[in-house]
């Protein structure tokens, strides 16, 4: 943590000679990635936009079990799926939009501070606020209540 409370993330990315690289992070095990094979890539690993989307449905995921610790909301599942749509431009593809669903399954819970968990989530999670600058980011929310 940087001393005015902000946070800095480093990354390496080594290319593997091929169409891929490998993703260092200090502490962490070691990410592939690959070029699709639409693109003329190997497609053994996920693309960097497969993990744009991870990085999407990663950080809604911890923002959203950081409001539920907070809120003291028990849920018995959590799920994200994130689509994105790459647009083609005169000069190149660009992200168009994301639209990422949110699956939760409760049990006997009180629906009005889950329903405030989500909407915290989606006010707060910091990578879809950034990306929404660019462009539309669309969340969704299903809630399903399980029999105890």
């Amino acid at each position: 943590m940087v001393g005015d409370g902000s946070l800095d993330f480093r990354v390496k990315l080594r290319w593997d000679g091929e169409t891929g690289g490998t993703v260092y992070i200090a502490g962490k095990p070691r990410l592939r990635l690959d070029m699709p094979v639409d693109f003329g890539g190997g497609g053994k690993y996920p693309c960097p936009d497969e993990i744009f989307l991870s990085s999407i449905a990663g950080c809604l995921l911890t923002t959203f079990l950081y409001f539920r610790a907070k809120l003291h909301v028990q849920v018995e599942k959590f799920e994200v799926s994130v689509e994105g749509t790459l647009g083609v431009r005169a000069d190149g593809y660009e992200v168009e939009r994301v639209d990422a669903r949110l699956l939760i399954e409760s049990g006997d819970v009180d629906e009005a501070n889950l329903r405030r968990c989500i909407e915290l989530t989606k006010k707060y999670c910091h990578i879809t606020r950034t990306l929404e600058k660019a462009f539309p980011v669309r969340i969704f929310e299903e809630i399903r209540t399980i029999d105890s």
